[in-house]
C-alpha cells in the first residue's frame, strides 16, 4: 500500500484504486493541515514584531537596557513553547478518551482564544496568551500528524510607527487558521484506528469505506482493515487495556516500541540542535549580527529566509519525498544546515562586521545571508502514536523553550560561538541519522512492528524496504495464504470442467 507523502501520485499509489484519492480525503487534509500554520505564523511574525518600533512602544521595550531587553524579548518569544510543552503532554489523554477529531477541534479553539488575548496591549496578558496559544500550537503539532497519518493512505510593515494597528494585526492574522480549522473539523470523520482500537470496528470499516469510496468487501479495504486489527489485537493481546501505566510497560518493556520511542525523541531533539528556533524567533537580530543594515532591510530579509522555506517544503512534498524518500533529503538536509552554522560561527569569528561598505552589508555577510537561506533549504520536514508522540513533542517544546528563551542572551554573550555550537550538535545528528533511521516511504504503519524488531544501531543494513517489508508480515501471509486458497479453488474448478 502506498506509504509516500507527496502531493503528487507515487510509484506506489498508481497500483492503488483511484477512488481512494478524492474530494472527502482533500477536505481532510485541508481541515487538519490548518493545525500546522499555528506554529509557523508564530514564528514567521514573531521575530519581525518584536523588532517594530510600535511594539516596543507598546510594551516599553524601548526604555530598557540591552540585559533586560534580552530578557524580556527571550520571555515572549519562548511562552509560546512552553505553552507547548504542556499542549503536547495534555492532547495524549484527550486524543485517547474525545477521540482525535474533537481533540483536534477543542485544541484548536484554546489557540484561537490565546491568538485573541495577545493582541491586548499588557504584558501580562501578551506572556498568558503566548501560553494559551501555545497550549494550542503544542497538542496540534501532536494531534495533526496522528490524525492526518491514521487517515492517509514575511515583509517589512508600513504605516505609523507608534500605532498599535501595526504589531496588532501582524499578531492577529494567526486567529485565520485556527477559526478556519475549527469551522471545517467538524465535518471530518473519526480515524479508523482510534475506533478499532476502542471496540467500534464497525464503525471503523464504515469510516475507512467513506474515506477512500470503496465498498467493504474490496481488496484494499480489507487488506488495511486487517492491517489495524491485526495490529490492535496484537497490542490487546500482549497488554490488556489502555491505561498509561499500561502503555508505559509497553513501551519501555517492548524493545520494538522502546526503539521507536527512542528514535522519535533523539530526532527531535537532534532537530532542535539543528538551531532552528533561533533563526526562525531571530531572524532579524542576526541578519543584524552578520551586518545587514537597515530595520527594513533585515525585515526583508527574513521574509525572503521565510519564502525559501515555503518554497522548500512545496519542493519536497512535490517532487523530492516520492523520488527519493525521506532518509536520504533528512541526510543532505541536515549536513547543509550545519556547514551553513560552521560558515557564520567562522565569518562572526574572524571578519569585522562593524565595517560598512557602498552597499551597507559586507560581502561576507552577503554569503551569511545566502548561508542561512540554504540553511533554511535544508530544514526539510520527518510518526508514532498518542503518548510517545506527546512525550516527543513535550521534549520538543521544552528544549524549543529553553533555547529560544536564550537565544537573545547567548547572542549577546557568545557571539560566533552560539553557532558553532549548532553546526557541530547538528553534524553529530547526520551521524545519527545515517546508522539509526531507516527510510518510511512505502512502509505502512503497522509494518514497523517487524522493522524495529532488528537493533537500532543496524538499521542503515535495512534502510530501504523491500515488497514483502511493506506490509506487516503476519497480514501479507494471511493474503498470500488467500490468494493460495482462490488459486486452488479455481484449479479444483478448472479440473472439474474438463473433466
Amino acid at each position: 500500500m502506498a506509504g509516500g507523502t507527496s502531493i503528487w501520485i507515487s510509484n506506489e499509489a498508481k497500483t492503488d484504486p483511484k477512488a481512494i484519492f478524492n474530494l472527502r480525503l482533500l477536505f481532510l487534509l485541508v481541515s487538519v493541515a490548518w493545525g500546522g500554520s499555528f506554529y509557523g505564523f508564530d514564528t514567521g511574525n514573531i521575530g519581525g514584531i518584536l523588532t517594530l518600533p510600535s511594539f516596543q512602544n507598546a510594551f516599553g521595550l524601548n526604555k530598557m537596557s540591552q540585559n533586560d531587553l534580552d530578557d524580556r524579548k527571550g520571555t515572549i518569544a519562548s511562552m509560546l513553547a512552553a505553552g507547548g510543552s504542556a499542549g503536547a503532554l495534555l492532547a495524549a489523554p484527550t486524543s485517547d478518551y474525545l477521540g482525535r477529531k474533537w481533540s483536534v477541534f477543542g485544541w484548536g479553539f484554546v489557540f484561537v482564544i490565546g491568538a485573541a488575548m495577545q493582541m491586548v496591549a499588557d504584558y501580562d496578558v501578551l506572556l498568558g496568551g503566548r501560553f494559551v496559544a501555545g497550549m494550542g500550537v503544542g497538542a496540534s503539532s501532536m494531534l495533526t500528524p496522528q490524525f492526518l497519518a491514521e487517515n492517509s493512505p514575511q515583509w517589512d510593515w508600513p504605516g505609523v510607527e507608534h500605532d498599535d494597528t501595526q504589531w496588532r494585526t501582524a499578531m492577529g492574522i494567526q486567529i485565520i487558521p485556527g477559526a478556519l480549522m475549527c469551522l471545517m473539523i467538524p465535518f471530518v470523520p473519526e480515524t479508523p484506528r482510534w475506533l478499532i482500537n476502542h471496540g467500534r470496528s464497525e464503525q471503523g470499516l464504515k469510516n475507512i469505506c467513506k474515506l477512500r469510496k470503496l465498498p467493504a468487501d474490496h481488496e484494499y479495504i480489507q487488506t488495511e482493515f486487517s492491517e489495524i486489527e491485526a495490529q490492535v489485537r496484537h497490542e490487546q493481546e500482549c497488554f490488556a487495556g489502555h491505561s498509561y501505566w499500561v502503555v508505559m510497560k509497553d513501551i519501555f518493556t517492548s524493545r520494538n516500541n522502546f526503539q521507536r520511542f527512542f528514535l522519535a525523541v533523539m530526532l527531535f531533539l537532534f532537530h532542535k540542535f539543528t538551531g532552528t528556533d533561533s533563526i526562525n524567533y531571530y531572524a532579524p537580530e542576526i541578519f543584524d549580527l552578520i551586518g545587514v543594515s537597515g530595520g527594513s532591510t533585515t525585515l526583508l530579509d527574513t521574509g525572503i529566509y521565510g519564502v525559501v522555506k515555503t518554497v522548500t517544503t512545496i519542493f519536497y512534498v512535490g517532487y523530492l519525498v516520492d523520488r527519493i524518500g525521506r532518509r536520504v533529503p533528512l541526510l543532505v538536509g541536515a549536513t547543509m544546515q550545519a556547514t551553513c552554522m560552521l560558515y557564520l560561527a567562522l565569518y562572526l569569528r574572524f571578519a569585522d562586521t562593524s565595517a560598512t561598505t557602498v552597499g551597507g552589508t559586507p560581502a561576507g555577510g552577503i554569503v551569511g545571508i545566502v548561508a542561512i537561506y540554504i540553511y533554511a533549504f535544508g530544514n526539510i520536514p520527518t510518526r508514532i502514536r498518542s503518548f510517545c508522540m506527546a512525550f516527543c513533542f513535550f521534549i520538543n517544546w521544552i528544549v524549543d523553550y529553553g533555547i529560544t528563551r536564550a537565544t537573545p542572551n547567548m547572542i549577546t554573550e557568545m557571539g560566533w560561538g552560539v553557532f558553532l555550537l549548532y553546526a557541530m550538535l547538528t553534524y553529530l545528528g547526520v551521524i545519527f541519522i545515517y546508522f539509526c533511521l531507516p527510510e518510511m516511504k512505502g512502509r505502512s504503519i503497522e509494518s514497523m512492528d517487524n522493522l524495529f524488531e532488528r537493533p537500532l544501531w543496524t538499521m542503515w543494513r535495512h534502510a530501504y524496504p523491500t515488497e514483502e517489508e511493506k506490509v506487516r508480515s503476519d497480514v501479507l501471509d494471511n493474503i498470500v495464504t488467500g490468494k493460495q486458497d482462490d488459486d486452488a479453488k479455481r484449479a479444483d474448478v478448472e479440473h472439474l470442467e474438463t473433466a
